[in-house]
């Protein structure tokens, strides 16, 4: 490698002068000491000289990347010499050739050689791009990082510039359609709402089904504090013989983030400044009903609407409650980020501060974060290395009620119907139960801005009243501040020897106060008591671990061999409390909210206020040990073992099945570097040929907890009456369940087959993957017969398969110096089937009606043969053209719909995911494009209830209504459903969840060097961003994103009114000093 110093490099002052007065001054030296003759030997050669410096050329230029960034530390050649220069810090760099028939030749760590002839160019201004070949490329893997040319698992790694401007706050959403085998779920868009993960399906019948999170090497329970600006990569192991290496807690996959440490900085000292300001709206608007639409299907239902619209005075309002509801808001984000290093070490420290006002109408639902990332490493000698990488997040979170069925503000704002007003001016038309609970001296809650009253329907009498009203009745918010970090030493003792101890610690406390205030809006929603809570909860977990990893390479043969242990211990402590009554506070005013100021109230000698508590510390422990090998002979195969050995406390597994032991094995052949694939194949053309195969075990601990295989006793829990003498009840203790000291935990076997292609220089690749993923040992909670006095035990009961097909495509090129761009896609199929139950359960239900209050006979059922958690309803077939009315399939052949004719409808697990990326640049310019979708899964909506059929619901049934002159409809005659429950809990409620998202088109232009030096300023980028504005959806409710109540497999995809995703117009700027 050249040094700066190893030649002279001329600056603007710098002239052929210069180099004559250096000769000349040379010359009069040497010519004190030598003869005559001598001199005018010597005069003679330095006037040579001194032409031929005439005939050298100079070059001078700035060397940049595809996206305009200077490039430090690039070294310019003259081709065929050793004479050479390097970049400075501006990408700036002068040389001297021989002649214009000189070649430059322009080369960097991790991107393309460029060549190109001087000619008669005194400026020559390089682009380098990176490498498209990026298998020297290094991944993190579980204790260590590898080679990606070295793998053979399958690992999916997202960048840090595929991270890059993205608008979310939260890492896991920025996943989303950026790898396949990943998909990323969000059942609200409302402030400060995670997303969650899942990597190759759903193994589990429990909720606990996410991917173990690691960031920096320490377990994280989330990774939405992190900013995406903050990480520079995220790898997410997906095979068996990837995740392996994290044994029991690895059996949803793993993933893992490597936060930014400076070293990308290159050598040089930088900081960055990022703003963006979004302005944020309702993205899509539900197919419901208008006033005049709602009336006349009401009328086709055959209810006396026309009766109650001349009874209460109807005056042709026609509310549109989304627009009273929402109304466009800003969200704004700032990062501040200082990184650099040398060759001794590297420092990243990030503030990035979140201010996120939702688009509900008014302050109720806002999410502010300030969180800082502080990384530094240093080696202090040549074999010894220390660093710590810590994230510090401050948190608060107000938000709305939603995803129930009373008490939701987003099921009032679909279901209410339009004709009620949003407010009340006078009790003179409150609906007539409202008025009677006026007379009585109830709350009635009235707008603070306004003064008007929150106006419920007289159409509906046992709903949950006006949307505003939901908003306003509960005052809560949770905050929190939460530490995470890690201390590490990398001891070097010897070349290819790393021994590695750190500690890593999450400390995090929280705190979360509501109040609830009387109110009355219907029958249903109402509350005649104020409520107050107040939870502090605490925590502190560390882990200790320790390892080895050992490179060797021997001629052709390279191993790498790691082993280690890790002690992990998790306590916390949260104590709960909260009072309850008619008057239970000595103010109400909002500083009086607090538990401090709850007071007595003693009337006629009893106390109203009823006042509770709750604390119960715990503390959690596991020892593992783990170990890897790896050995590759000439860069052509590979041979890989994983192994890992758990144990937990007591709390999850008797003593006998404490360990648990988690192998996994993997190959991989590169054929391209075969001889005979070189010999035989023109590599220009198809450059690249790698294949893969693994199997692997893994476990799920996520779901054991609380003793569950033992009987303990429930100490004093339930009231017994002893003898009839005694009259009076008295504590009583019994067993809390039934023993099963065989517990087990679950586990995944998995196998995994790929293939990795790459043509025309790279250009173009191509991988695939095929997984069978059988999970067994399943933890079922059954009920024993009822004469052993327990409710239910836990048992293994159960196997879930999950297979299926990743596929990913990248395309990146250049035409000409000026415009570079690049697409990547991903692909991928899930198959998921229950394929063992024990034999003494047919099949396990789960949520009827996806939200307690519906009353929907719909249910999630738990069957062999079927998806887990699938929708188990009636079979819609159609409508009977001659009556109109709704043809369901009896099943069970009894003439009669009950039951017993209820089978499998749908569900809500896709059948596939896809995400697709565009970028393009020119010159200044670059414009990105992104999006993702889902298909194969349904939505069940359970908007409509038989037992309230005045309310709002989706227009689709009306549109599609059976009339006689219409008798081809798909949908029933109105009336002949308008109360049948049947017909609701049908598949004729289902509806495709299949959609495609932009998820972000993003044009942005970076202004010239040249203009923004002259401010001290490196680069300079300003961008407008359209997020989430395209959604291609058949769904006609809000978000087909976000229509579920729960991401939790047992109560997916039920529609009963979510927080929806909005669609955002961002503006940003990013400056680099």
């Amino acid at each position: 490698m050249l040094r700066k110093h190893d030649d002279i490099i001329f600056n603007k002052n710098k002239t052929h002068v210069f180099i004559v007065e250096i000769h000349f001054n040379l010359n009069k030296t040497l010519l004190n000491s030598i003869s005559m003759k001598k001199r005018i030997l010597f005069l003679f050669m330095s006037l040579c000289l001194f032409i031929t410096s005439y005939a050298q050329v100079q070059v001078r230029g700035i060397v940049r990347d595809i996206l305009g960034d200077p490039i430090p530390g690039v070294t310019i050649v003259e081709k065929g010499t050793q004479h050479g220069v390097i970049t400075d810090m501006d990408g700036n760099y002068y040389i001297t050739v021989a002649g214009p028939e000189s070649i430059l030749q322009y080369s960097f760590v991790g991107m393309d050689t460029w060549e190109v002839v001087v000619g008669n160019q005194s400026i020559i201004n390089a682009v380098l791009q990176e490498t498209a070949t990026d298998l020297d490329e290094i991944v993190v893997v579980g204790y260590g990082t590898m080679r990606k040319s070295d793998i053979s698992g399958a690992i999916s790694s997202v960048r840090s510039d595929a991270l890059e401007n993205i608008v979310t706050s939260d890492a896991a959403a920025a996943l989303q359609g950026k790898a396949s085998g990943v998909q990323v779920l969000s059942n609200s868009g409302a402030p400060g709402q995670g997303a969650s993960i899942r990597v190759r399906g759903y193994s589990s019948n429990s909720g606990n089904i996410g991917p173990l999170l690691i960031v920096d090497g320490l377990q994280v329970d989330n990774i939405q504090y992190l900013d995406p600006s903050m990480i520079e990569s995220i790898e997410i192991l997906k095979d068996a013989a990837s995740a392996a290496i994290y044994g029991a807690q690895a059996g949803n996959g793993v993933v893992l983030v490597t936060t930014k440490t400076g070293a990308s900085a290159r050598g040089t000292s930088t900081i960055t400044y990022d703003m963006s300001y979004a302005n944020q709206s309702l993205a899509r608007l539900p197919q419901i009903f208008g006033a005049a639409d709602f009336i006349e299907y009401k009328k086709m239902s055959g209810l006396p609407i026309e009766t109650q619209l001349q009874a209460n005075n109807y005056d042709g309002t026609d509310t549109d409650w989304f627009d009273a509801v929402f109304t466009p808001s800003w969200s704004k984000k700032h990062t501040l980020a200082f990184q650099g290093g040398n060759n001794n070490g590297n420092y990243f420290t990030s503030l990035n501060y979140i201010h996120n006002d939702g688009i509900v109408r008014g302050d109720k639902d806002v999410y502010k974060r300030l969180s800082a990332q502080i990384n530094a490493d240093y080696n202090i000698k040549k074999w010894l290395q220390v660093g710590t990488n810590n994230s510090i997040e401050k948190w608060s979170t107000k938000s709305v009620p939603h995803m129930t069925q009373y008490g939701s503000l987003m099921n009032s704002v679909l279901t209410i119907d339009p004709l009620t007003p949003v407010y009340y001016s006078s009790p003179d038309q409150f609906a007539p139960t409202m008025k009677q609970a006026y007379d009585e001296g109830q709350n009635i809650l009235r707008n603070p801005e306004n003064g008007l009253y929150y106006a419920t329907s007289k159409y509906i009498t046992d709903d949950s009243g006006n949307p505003l009203l939901q908003r306003d009745r509960v005052d809560s918010e949770n905050k929190g501040i939460t530490l995470r970090g890690m201390i590490y030493g990398n001891l070097k003792p010897i070349k290819g020897l790393v021994i590695t101890s750190r500690l890593g610690y999450r400390v995090a406390q929280s705190n979360a106060h509501s109040f609830n205030t009387p109110y009355y809006a219907t029958a249903q929603a109402k509350s005649e008591d104020y409520n107050i809570s107040a939870n502090v909860n605490t925590s502190v977990y560390y882990q200790f671990e320790n390892f080895a990893n050992y490179n060797i390479t021997l001629d052709q043969h390279a191993i790498t061999a790691m082993a280690g242990m890790s002690f992990i211990e998790n306590s916390w402590d949260n104590v709960s409390t909260s009072a309850q009554g008619p008057d239970i506070l000595t103010g109400y005013e909002p500083n009086f909210r607090y538990m401090d100021y709850v007071k007595s109230n003693i009337v006629d000698g009893e106390e109203k206020t009823v006042k509770s508590y709750g604390n119960l510390p715990g503390n959690s422990t596991q020892l593992s040990y783990f170990g890897r090998l790896v050995y590759t002979f000439d860069n052509r195969y590979t041979l890989q073992a994983n192994f890992r050995a758990d144990a937990f406390d007591s709390s999850k597994l008797p003593a006998d099945n404490r360990w648990g032991y988690f192998p996994s094995f993997s190959a991989g052949w590169t054929v391209s570097n075969e001889k005979f694939f070189s010999e035989n194949i023109n590599t220009d053309t198809f450059s690249f040929l790698r294949l893969r195969a693994s199997w692997g075990r893994n476990g799920n601990i996520n779901v054991l907890n609380n003793y569950r295989y033992s009987t303990t006793i429930a100490y004093n829990s339930s009231w017994y009456q002893y003898g009839v003498e005694n009259a009076g009840p008295s504590y009583g203790s019994k067993p809390s369940g039934l023993a099963n000291p065989n517990l087990r935990w679950e586990t995944s076997d998995q196998l995994d087959l790929g293939v990795e292609l790459r043509f025309l220089r790279n250009r173009l690749s191509f991988s695939a993957d095929y997984y069978n993923k059988k999970t067994e040992d399943l933890l079922v909670n059954i009920k024993p017969v009822p004469e052993l006095g327990v409710a239910e035990t836990t048992v293994n009961a159960g196997s879930v398969l999950n297979r299926g097909f990743e596929l990913e495509t990248s395309w990146r090129d250049n035409i000409g110096e000026d415009f570079s761009y690049s697409i990547s896609a991903n692909f991928t199929t899930l198959h998921n089937e229950v394929t063992y139950l024990d034999p003494s359960i047919s099949r396990l239900e789960g949520a009827t009606g996806g939200v307690d209050g519906t009353n929907n006979p719909i249910r999630t059922a738990f069957e062999v043969g079927h998806p887990i958690w699938y929708f188990r309803g009636y079979q819609y077939e159609g409508v009977n053209p001659d009556t109109g009315e709704a043809i369901l399939t009896d099943i069970n052949g009894d003439g009669a719909i009950s039951d017993g004719d209820m089978t499998y409808l749908g569900k809500a697990i896709p059948d596939y995911t896809y995400g697709i990326n565009i970028n393009l640049a020119y010159k200044g310019l670059d414009l990105n494009v992104f999006g993702s979708g889902v298909g194969g899964n349904d939505i069940f909506t359970v908007l409509y209830r038989a037992d309230t059929p005045m309310r709002n619901s989706l227009k689709y049934f009306y549109d599609n209504a059976w009339t006689p002159e219409n008798k081809n409809a798909s949908m029933p005659d109105p009336k002949a459903i308008a109360t049948d429950w049947h017909f609701w809990g049908s598949s004729a409620s289902m509806f495709s969840g299949a959609y495609f998202k932009i998820k972000q088109l993003q044009l942005g232009y970076t202004l010239p060097s040249e203009i923004t030096q002259k401010a001290l300023i490196n680069k300079l980028r300003l961008y407008v961003s359209f997020d989430d504005f395209f959604t291609f959806t058949k769904y006609p409710g809000i978000d087909p994103e976000t229509a579920t109540v729960s991401t939790a497999p047992e109560r997916s995809g039920f529609d009963n009114g979510t927080y929806p995703q909005s669609k955002k117009i961002t503006f940003g700027l990013n400056i680099t000093f």
